[in-house]
């Protein structure tokens, strides 16, 4: 009787002293993993936020680029982190769509993260070089139709975003794009204005340099409804593709494990990011949208993005080029 009442007043002590740990949770910093470079998405997502996150949570938020493997590098990292909150990290649309490229990933989508909250989404705009000379999504289809493989197409690489995006619009168009990767959407943007590819989906800060020099030409916006800062551009549905979605996004993680009272107060924080006037002027003028589910509903939203997008991988056979 008295091994089994030290048993449990050492159990309810164990309970009790990591309760008191969440409670006090966070007494120093909190490192967010983003799985890509400065001036990614993610990247300009959290550092809009830095400021109101830090006030909120009371402790400095310092950003840790980890680039490179398609965000495996950085997504790895985040799942093998001690699940105490003082690491969190970033999921992109790339997160959900590299474990149906890869026979296997160091990191189960599902398994290894507690979901915290969607942070942004990005409408691409597709865009072709001034000189092709179509001003609509209709000429560039009659043209690919009358040069089946000819027409070059710029991504970020097989199997990004910009790849599987076009793959979807090829397909639901008939046409046949012949595809060019590069490193990064910038770099595969700016040899579209140089005239070295002759379309690629990309978001719309990337493609406003070239769109107001006149080196290039926006065709449709990848959104439910056309947006303010392009009034006169067609989505891909006026367009007359409406079943096409080519929508990118980023959100927040904790590795799984993270006491539930440390990801209430994340989501909380991230809520109150999100509804700064600031924050969200500064995500807008990088392209992105802020906001959008958060809890279980972002898990389920990841889970749900990653059998779309394997299944787009396998209808269309991409392999990494």
């Amino acid at each position: 009787m008295q091994r089994r009442h030290f048993i449990a007043t050492s159990v309810l002590g164990l309970l009790a002293a990591s309760s008191a740990r969440a409670d006090e949770w966070p007494s120093r910093a909190i490192r967010v993993i983003v799985p890509g470079g400065p001036g990614s998405p993610a990247d300009v997502a959290i550092r809009a936020m830095q400021d109101v996150l830090a006030r909120e949570l009371g402790q400095s938020i310092v950003v840790e680029n980890r680039a490179g493997g398609q965000g495996i590098i950085g997504v790895e990292a985040t799942a093998k982190a001690a699940p105490d909150g003082y690491t969190i990290g970033m999921l992109t649309l790339q997160s959900a769509v590299t474990p149906a490229l890869r026979a296997k990933t160091p990191f189960d989508l599902q398994r290894d993260f507690a979901a915290v909250a969607q942070l942004t989404t990005e409408s691409p705009i597709l865009l072709v070089r001034q000189s092709l000379g179509v001003k609509t999504l209709a000429e560039l289809v009659a043209l690919a139709k009358r040069q089946p493989g000819q027409l070059t197409l710029g991504s970020a690489g097989a199997g990004t975003p910009s790849h599987l995006g076009m793959a979807l619009l090829q397909r639901a168009a008939g046409i046949e794009l012949r595809h060019v990767p590069y490193r990064t959407i910038a770099a595969a943007v700016t040899d579209l204005s140089g005239g070295m590819v002759d379309v690629v989906l990309g978001g719309s800060s990337a493609a406003q340099q070239g769109l107001n020099g006149g080196r290039l030409v926006a065709l449709a916006i990848a959104a439910p409804q056309r947006k303010k800062a392009f009034p006169d551009l067609p989505t891909l549905a006026e367009a007359g593709y409406p079943g096409v979605e080519l929508r990118g996004w980023t959100g927040i993680v904790a590795p799984a494990g993270t006491p539930a009272s440390v990801v209430t107060r994340l989501q909380t924080a991230f809520a109150a990011a999100l509804a700064e006037p600031a924050v969200v002027s500064r995500i807008g003028t990088a392209g992105s949208e802020a906001g959008g589910v958060a809890g279980p509903a972002f898990g389920a939203f990841v889970a749900a993005e990653a059998r779309r997008w394997r299944q787009v991988v396998v209808e269309e056979k991409i392999t990494q080029d």
